[in-house]
């Protein structure tokens, strides 16, 4: 008994420090391997004074966009949602999305348990559906951005991998509606249907789908244009054209959770590659990196920071809500009716 209690503890703690050790040997390796002299003088040459308004502008307006999403989401699937309701918990979501992002959909799984009589299993179904549709909205980026810009930018293999990862995704998606919404049970899937932490995709229509992933994609759109917005402040020189390509994949790298901290390092290290010729021509290939480094270090760190502020926020407001006990609401089963 001791034995298994040990190697639980011992699988917690390598699931807890192993994003963080990936994370310190990736920057270790862009640190050895930047001109750190270069990277110095890329930021005494960079105009923060329209880089800072651009980093606040861009995340107050991602902010607004992203609790109008969620908003909708749990209207639709858990309960009448107001918009000021849904404020602080997105903002307080972002602080504690900085140590876990678990801890941040619990978060606010939460708060419908308690303010609305929610159970936390179904709050945190609507969280997981709109991760998946988050998913398939950067598939379809990634396909869009193929169409735009082709596959000039992208290594020999790389056009393959991506094209199968998208299709990969979209081949789920179909599942899923099969699955889901025509009944089919893919031999011995069906008891997943019993399982309250897929509540969400029970009740998804196909409209749902639609309407979803028009607004996932859209909002992945404001990623594409803060990079395109924050690079000129850099002396760097693309096109949306082009970003429309990279971002959607750069995004998607920096979800998976192999390192921390909105995917600082495996983020960079890809940044090198697809951002490249953005960088002044006739400059080393050590210059371009620390060119590359100094823009990806103070742009992840700036949003990461803009970020905590705004949860510090809100962060007050949600805290008391929790610390008292607030009757709770009831909602009928028309909260599962769509949103006009």
């Amino acid at each position: 008994m001791l034995g298994a209690v040990n190697a639980s503890s011992i699988r917690k703690w390598v699931v807890t420090l192993l994003p963080w050790a990936i994370t310190a040997c990736i920057l270790g390796y862009i640190g050895l391997t930047t001109d750190l002299q270069q990277f110095w003088e890329t930021l005494r040459n960079t105009n923060f004074l329209g880089f800072v308004p651009t980093v606040l502008a861009v995340c107050i307006t991602v902010f607004l966009f992203d609790t109008w999403c969620l908003r909708l989401l749990f209207t639709r699937f858990n309960a009448p949602t107001t918009y000021r309701e849904m404020l602080p918990l997105k903002g307080t979501s972002y602080f504690l999305n900085v140590i876990n992002y678990n801890a941040a959909a619990a978060g606010i799984a939460l708060f419908f348990k308690k303010r609305k009589g929610v159970p936390f299993l179904e709050a945190l179904s609507s969280m997981l559906w709109m991760n998946f549709i988050d998913i398939v909205s950067l598939a379809l980026l990634m396909l869009l951005g193929m169409g735009l810009a082709g596959v000039g930018g992208l290594g020999p293999d790389e056009p393959s991998v991506l094209l199968g990862t998208a299709g990969f995704i979209l081949l789920v998606l179909v599942g899923s509606c099969i699955y889901w919404n025509a009944g089919f049970n893919w031999l011995i899937l069906g008891r997943f249907r019993t399982w309250t932490i897929f509540t969400a995709f029970k009740k998804a229509t196909l409209k749902d789908y639609a309407q979803f992933i028009g607004l996932r994609v859209a909002f992945v759109g404001t990623y594409i244009v803060s990079q395109w917005a924050c690079m000129p402040f850099f002396n760097l020189d693309a096109s949306l054209r082009e970003l429309f390509l990279f971002v959607p994949v750069l995004t998607f790298v920096g979800t998976i959770p192999l390192t921390t901290v909105a995917g600082m390092g495996t983020v960079q290290v890809l940044m090198r590659h697809y951002f490249y010729d953005f960088v002044p021509p006739n400059a080393s290939e050590q210059l371009v990196h620390a060119h590359i480094d100094a823009y990806s270090t103070t742009t992840i760190l700036s949003f990461v920071l803009c970020r905590i502020l705004i949860g510090y926020v809100f962060m007050g407001s949600v805290a008391k809500d929790f610390s008292q006990d607030v009757p709770t609401e009831t909602h009928s089963e028309d909260s599962s009716e769509k949103v006009a």
